[in-house]
């Protein structure tokens, strides 16, 4: 907890070290995100097979660095609501049972996003893509008997790919839009006989930049 506290505490306080050599913008964000997952059983005798797509959110504060008038490093810290829903046959027996659980996430985006040349008055597309860093501080099973994953890791990672409409409004205010997709790198199942699972995620990308 200490060492996740420091990565925190650093990722958060360059971009506001820097601010008087650089170009430091501010956003505060809000994504509803659908969540879904990639299984794989890990015996043979059970299949896992998606339960359902759920809706969730993503939210909280962004920081885009400028390197230069058109690439920024674009970092943040934001809390994510994410859900693990799946289906285990046991095609032996022919028993099924849903498991679904609640995950709570800081995730820090470690991204570099790109602007193009204004398309009309004050208006722009960028791209953003890079890595999330994800670390656990929740979560719980929802129904009764969802015992087939005794534990989730700490940590985990996914390649982040967006683009999007920005706007500005003001002299400091600007609105954008966009879509993004998380792809999970880690097996978040931790110590699971049953199931491998990595976490995905397809976003509206909301926030007001100051």
């Amino acid at each position: 907890m200490k060492k996740f506290q420091v990565v925190v505490f650093l990722l958060i306080a360059i971009p506001f070290v820097s601010y008087s050599q650089t170009d430091l913008r501010l956003s505060l964000k809000i994504n509803p995100t659908v969540t879904y997952n990639r299984y794989t059983s890990e015996t043979d005798t059970v299949r896992i097979e998606n339960l359902r797509d759920d809706v969730r959110l993503t939210f909280g504060l962004a920081a885009d660095l400028g390197l230069t008038e058109s690439y920024f490093f674009s970092t943040g810290l934001l809390y994510s609501l994410r859900k693990v829903s799946f289906v285990a046959l046991d095609e032996i027996s022919g028993a099924t049972e849903d498991e679904q659980y609640q995950l709570e996430y800081i995730e820090i985006p470690v991204t570099l996003k790109l602007y193009t040349n204004d398309l009309g008055v004050d208006s722009k597309i960028y791209f953003q893509t890079g890595f999330t860093l994800d670390f656990l501080v929740n979560w719980n099973g929802i129904n009764i008997n969802d015992d087939l994953v005794e534990d989730f890791g700490f940590f985990d990672s996914s390649f982040y790919f967006g683009a999007g409409y920005d706007k500005q409004l003001g002299v400091s205010t600007a609105f954008f839009v966009g879509l993004f997709y998380q792809r999970g790198l880690v097996n978040i199942a931790k110590d699971s006989p049953i199931v491998t699972l990595k976490n995905d995620l397809l976003g509206l990308d909301l926030g007001l930049r100051f």
